[in-house]
């Protein structure tokens, strides 16, 4: 897989993180239809499904290939977990999934081993939904 040319390919990008308690935070974002959805498990009326602005657009766009998303997806599917993330005490699993424009799908997560660069790609996500994505 090329990376560089990969995350101009993005169509839709889903992020998940769940506690063991199966609550959590999953997150959308269609870059076709310009759209994120959101959803939170711990407050349902915090739900929503709105339009991805230019500017927010823009930042996820930019940041993904600085956060090696890909890199370490495609790490994790190939059983490199140890090199790409750290055993953490956070109680908790995440999970990503990628649908490229030519309908192909990478899927990568653990439990309680999170990459190296999460913080990076949580950053962003919170930058352009306005919501925590922290386990609590």
């Amino acid at each position: 897989m090329e990376f560089d040319v990969a995350y101009d390919k993005i169509a839709v990008l889903e992020i998940g993180i769940t506690t063991f308690g199966n609550e959590g935070y999953a997150v959308k974002f269609d870059f076709v239809k310009k759209v994120i959805q959101w959803r939170d498990s711990y407050m349902w009326n915090n739900n929503f499904t709105r339009s991805l602005n230019d500017t927010d657009y823009n930042t996820i766009k930019e940041g993904l290939p600085k956060s090696g998303m890909l890199e370490w997806m495609k790490g994790y599917e190939s059983g490199l977990a140890d090199e790409y993330g750290d055993k953490t005490t956070v109680p908790g699993e995440w999970k990503i999934t990628v649908k490229f424009t030519d309908d192909t799908k990478l899927t990568a997560g653990a439990q309680q081993h999170f990459p190296k660069k999460w913080k990076y790609l949580r950053n962003l996500i919170e930058k352009t939904t306005g919501c925590s994505f922290d386990l609590r």
